[in-house]
């Protein structure tokens, strides 16, 4: 019997992709937080039992902090990736994007036991794809056979 031949996805015009499931996660804990404190500056200046006093000054400091953990939160939904045949635009948690020619990168590669996706340079230098993440399952393995068609083709055609 003839095996089937190892299928091979042809190479996108552009390939994207963001966290999900950190994403939904991140939203979640945002709202939570922002619930949680302020619920305590809400409650703050009604606590006088034990003999201190809050002020509304307090209470702003509460709901102002709760703001910046769910700030905080919210970072871990802005990685990106953008790639196309003249390279990959990626971004992390904080800054902006950084472009990497394809002529640049050796390999691109996704470790059984790393969380994210990485873009090997020579030198043994790593760019981590933070946007491509273990816990996304599919839409992770989809987005690494597309990069690695892109990354294929940019090898084909340097040639």
């Amino acid at each position: 019997m003839n095996e089937p031949a190892a299928t091979q996805i042809p190479a996108p015009q552009l390939v994207t992709a963001r966290p999900v499931r950190a994403a939904r996660i991140a939203v979640l804990a945002a709202v939570v937080a922002l619930v949680v404190f302020g619920i305590a500056a809400a409650i703050l200046r009604s606590t006088y039992d034990d003999g201190v006093g809050f002020t509304v000054a307090d209470q702003v400091g509460i709901a102002g902090t709760g703001v910046l953990v769910a700030l905080g939160l919210l970072s871990l939904t802005r990685p990106r990736l953008r790639a196309d045949a003249g390279g990959v635009d990626c971004r992390g948690f904080f800054g902006g994007y950084r472009h990497v020619d394809w002529n640049l990168v050796t390999g691109v590669e996704f470790p059984s036991k790393a969380r994210f996706a990485r873009l090997v340079l020579p030198g043994d230098e790593l760019i981590t794809l933070y946007a491509v993440q273990r816990g996304d399952g599919e839409r992770s393995v989809l987005v690494m056979q597309k990069l690695r068609a892109l990354f294929a083709a940019s090898r084909s055609a340097a040639d």
